[in-house]
């Protein structure tokens, strides 16, 4: 294999840094109108059916996913030439995706310095062990981590708990950050506020609708986050062995999705190329992909059929440079 460098990988990334203000502000009015239609049809149909209900949720789950792509973008600075209207649409987004605009966007700059370095596993990411790392905790430790990493809590009570409980509070890392303070409690007064006018004016249904059109799209969320960092030829290293480019492209998957599925999810699935330069917008994700075969070569792609084999991996193996499940765990380290 070639000597990768990070300017080498980086330069061919550069002439996609093209924000096109009108191709941003088409992706906000296909993705907010549908989700209003969504949102209306589901609380008409909730009168009628919870069943006839269900699948008008899941898709307006869908579009508050697509919603947290534009403000995901708007926090990386690449979705609109002016920083006034990133911001402003930013936050926008966020009373849909109730994440704390200037809190996700300082958590998520931490994530994108320091991804595959095990020296900084930072906040908002999925808690990753290393081999070693597991072998030294109590019964206790241990107990917890498996806990954690167990299918119903990361993927079913942890989106609950990550955007319901732990988005709304002031925690220890940020007391010293006056503008991410800012953040967290006006999103807090101003989603209290919506809930109760909701209720005032819509009833009980509101509240439950709208409650779990937010954790299907946060489910959803985090289940495209865990695959795009947590797959078997993952990339973890110490501060002074680890690289920018290789952690982009090796430490992120390329989920491959079906057509639809890629539009909803605003091309994240292009992992790679985004972690390996944040500024391209997410429109021009797919063209760096494609135009570059070094970049088809290099990366992990996983798909509908074989994403779910990473749900069962657990800890970074050092010596194996690999994730591994906790059977290879128990067969190699615990006999």
């Amino acid at each position: 294999m070639e000597h990768v460098t990070s300017d080498k990988w980086l330069g061919l990334t550069k002439n996609y840094q093209r924000t096109v203000d009108f191709k941003s502000w088409v992706q906000v009015v296909n993705s907010f109108i549908p989700f209003f239609i969504l949102w209306a049809a589901a609380y008409y149909a909730f009168s009628i059916s919870v069943w006839l209900m269900l699948p008008l949720a899941f898709a307006a789950a869908c579009f508050v996913l697509r919603i947290f792509i534009i403000q995901h973008d708007c926090g990386h600075g690449s979705f609109f030439k002016k920083r006034s209207h990133r911001d402003l649409v930013g936050r926008a987004c966020s009373l849909f995706t109730i994440t704390p605009y200037r809190r996700w966007q300082w958590e998520h700059a931490m994530h994108h310095a320091h991804s595959g370095n095990v020296d900084h596993r930072d906040l908002g990411e999925v808690i990753t062990l290393t081999a070693k790392e597991f072998l030294a905790l109590s019964k206790w430790g241990k107990l917890k981590y498996r806990a954690y990493r167990h299918p119903f809590v990361t993927f079913i009570i942890g989106p609950a708990f990550m955007f319901f409980i732990s988005n709304r509070i002031m925690w220890h890392h940020y007391k010293g950050n006056k503008m991410v303070r800012n953040s967290i409690w006006s999103m807090n007064v101003v989603l209290a506020l919506f809930f109760v006018a909701g209720y005032l004016l819509l009833g009980w249904q509101f509240l439950v609708l709208h409650t779990l059109i937010i954790y299907l799209a946060a489910a959803m969320g985090v289940w495209m986050f865990y695959v795009q960092h947590q797959f078997e030829d993952g990339y973890w290293q110490p501060t002074d062995n680890w690289d920018r480019a290789k952690a982009a492209v090796h430490g992120s998957s390329y989920f491959k999705l079906p057509r639809i599925l890629q539009w909803v999810t605003g091309n994240i699935g292009f992992h790679h190329i985004h972690h390996l330069n944040p500024l391209i917008p997410n429109y021009e994700l797919e063209k760096c992909h494609n135009d570059n075969e070094v970049f088809q070569k290099e990366v992990t792609t996983l798909t509908l059929a074989n994403c779910w084999e990473t749900m069962k991996l657990k800890f970074w193996d050092e010596d194996l440079e690999k994730m591994i499940g906790w059977k290879e765990m128990k067969a190699l380290y615990l006999k």
